[in-house]
């Protein structure tokens, strides 16, 4: 067995007895050409591993999915709190405008639905979340809910645009970035 599979191997089989929930996919995008043989070895192990009893929160979270609801807005919601309150905070939490709420709404209305990637939003958002929904917050988030089964799709013929033309459309349309962009789009 090569050194990395072995040493990527027992690095999920760690963490999962530690209880954290390691994600297979990771580890076998680290693996390269071993991805086959770490595969069969975290199928084999998961199989016979311990597994941890599931919290209330993680059932929830799975029954919130399982109905196709967004397990963020489950979770907010189980715990009483209105998007109002979590957009309330969030701004006075984080020091911004009381002008900045709409913008602030509409980004966390997105990360509730799981239209916008959990992984960009700010420490400083998760520790206002983790507060007021539980610290399983970011978990919630990162389980968007399934998609819709597909439907019939029409065909529509995109307009070529010369390419200088495009790229000063997207300029323009571009709105210049704020700190609330910044809270929500990137890690700070």
């Amino acid at each position: 067995m090569p050194e990395e599979v072995r040493a990527l191997f027992v690095d999920y089989a760690t963490a999962y007895v530690r209880g954290e929930q390691p994600r297979a996919g990771d580890y076998l995008a680290r693996a390269g050409d071993g991805a086959n043989e770490l595969g069969r070895l975290l199928e084999a192990f998961v199989g016979v591993a311990p597994r941890a009893q599931a919290d209330a929160d993680t059932i929830a979270l799975v029954s919130a999915w399982a109905e196709h609801e967004p397990p963020l807005i489950h979770l907010r919601a189980s715990r009483g709190v209105r998007v109002d309150e979590v957009v309330d905070a969030i701004v006075e939490e984080t020091g911004l405008a009381t002008a900045d709420a709409p913008k602030v709404k509409g980004y966390y209305q997105r990360l509730e639905q799981g239209r916008l990637e959990a992984s960009g939003v700010s420490e400083r958002v998760w520790k206002v979340l983790r507060r007021l929904i539980g610290p399983a917050a970011a978990t919630a988030a990162a389980w968007t809910a399934r998609p819709p089964a597909p439907q019939a799709a029409f065909y529509r013929a995109a307009i070529q645009m010369p390419a200088a033309d495009a790229a000063m459309a997207r300029e323009l349309l571009a709105p210049e970035r704020d700190e609330v962009d910044d809270l929500f789009t990137s890690r700070t």
